[in-house]
């Protein structure tokens, strides 16, 4: 039976997946949670707000699908390079843009 090392590279990006993962998870509950206060505050009737939960779900669809052919045509690392870095990016400038 093989030893579980934390140092080789594939449990290193099983972690940072699970680290990943664990953060859009807290965004979606967030959300929910929120959805009271803001769906007072915008008007938004129950529809508009089952929009605003669907824009959670729509991407991973949409990326699911493609995501297989992505990784087949330039291989499983850099695609995981890839979207960990636009993720990333995408989640600083949400925190870095200024509130009105």
């Amino acid at each position: 039976m093989k030893r579980f090392r934390v140092t080789s590279a594939t449990s290193i990006v099983l972690v940072m997946l699970c680290i990943m993962y664990f953060i859009t998870y807290l965004d979606r509950v967030n959300v929910s949670t929120a959805a009271a206060g803001f769906g007072k505050e915008f008007h938004l009737s129950h529809t508009e707000v089952g929009l605003v939960f669907s824009a959670f779900a729509y991407p991973y669809l949409i990326f699911q699908i493609i995501g297989d052919w992505v990784s087949d045509r330039f291989g499983a690392k850099r695609t995981l390079l890839f979207c960990g870095a636009v993720w990333g990016v995408t989640s600083c400038s949400a925190c870095c843009r200024s509130s009105r």
